[in-house]
């Protein structure tokens, strides 16, 4: 229940369910002839809603996490004892997939293969349970699909290690941890979407025990410098909203709230 808890609740602290939450609390005080807290409440729902709908937005917020991890990323990547690519990106093979496939998170997995196949550790972790609220749901462990998948696409089986038991960045952090000290590794290299790097590896120095060099991948856009300049069209855009932006700004505000939460527990 505390698991499920802590998946359910921040959903209301992210814009979408806070701005749905103050419209419903305006609709509440317009039944109780309340018509100016109404219109207030419910004016600040759908402005809240708006302003992260924002490309405008969006961007700034997923800038701020992705220019960290591109500076916390070493320039030369140096060997490590381990590869750790940690769970998301990719989606189980069931029907009616005819094998593991790759979502936008997937490039976790490739980024790690690509060290592997550089010689930057003799040995790949594939991370991450099935996390799931429905009965019997077939789907394995993200670790075991990742598993699948790395071997497909040729790396011997002897090489890849799972960890398949771990729901968060906190679990996956005090597990490998353990994983390192039974194998006799002391140094990782730490795979994991840009946005999600400054709280995996704020997470993994503190309660894995390892050494931990970050790299970074998965990023979802290119750095200013390199968004071109802007036009008429592309400001009247980036001022009305869409759900795309809406998503970013919600990954954005969840690593923020998530390494806020794991400050607060001692787990970063």
């Amino acid at each position: 229940m505390g698991f499920l808890l802590s998946k359910l609740v921040p959903l209301f602290l992210y814009p979408l369910g806070l701005g749905l939450l103050l419209q419903l609390a305006g609709l509440t005080a317009t039944a109780r002839r309340r018509p100016h807290w109404g219109r207030g409440l419910s004016g600040a729902g759908i402005g809240l809603i708006w302003l992260f709908a924002m490309p405008l937005t969006s961007r700034q917020l997923i800038w701020g996490l992705e220019e960290q991890a591109s500076a916390l990323s070493p320039k030369v990547m140096p060997r490590a004892d381990a590869v750790v690519v940690l769970g998301g990106g990719l989606r189980p093979a069931l029907a009616p997939r005819s094998g593991v496939e790759v979502a936008e998170g997937g490039d976790r997995l490739l980024t790690g293969l690509r060290l592997l196949r550089h010689n930057k550790a003799p040995v790949l972790v594939t991370s991450g349970a099935q996390v799931t609220f429905t009965a019997a749901n077939p789907a394995p462990p993200e670790a075991q699909s990742a598993r699948a998948l790395a071997m497909e696409l040729g790396v011997p089986a002897e090489r890849i290690v799972t960890n398949p038991g771990s729901r968060t960045t906190a679990e996956e952090a005090r597990d490998i941890g353990q994983l390192a000290r039974q194998r006799g590794w002391r140094r990782v290299l730490l795979v994991t979407s840009a946005f999600h790097l400054p709280r995996a590896l704020a997470t993994f120095r503190q309660r894995s025990g390892l050494t931990v060099i970050p790299v970074a991948c998965d990023y979802q856009l290119a750095s200013r410098s390199q968004f071109g300049q802007p036009t008429v069209g592309s400001v009247v855009k980036d001022l009305l909203p869409d759900a795309e932006s809406l998503h970013l700004s919600s990954i954005a505000l969840k690593e923020q709230l998530g390494l806020a939460l794991y400050r607060l527990k001692g787990w970063s």
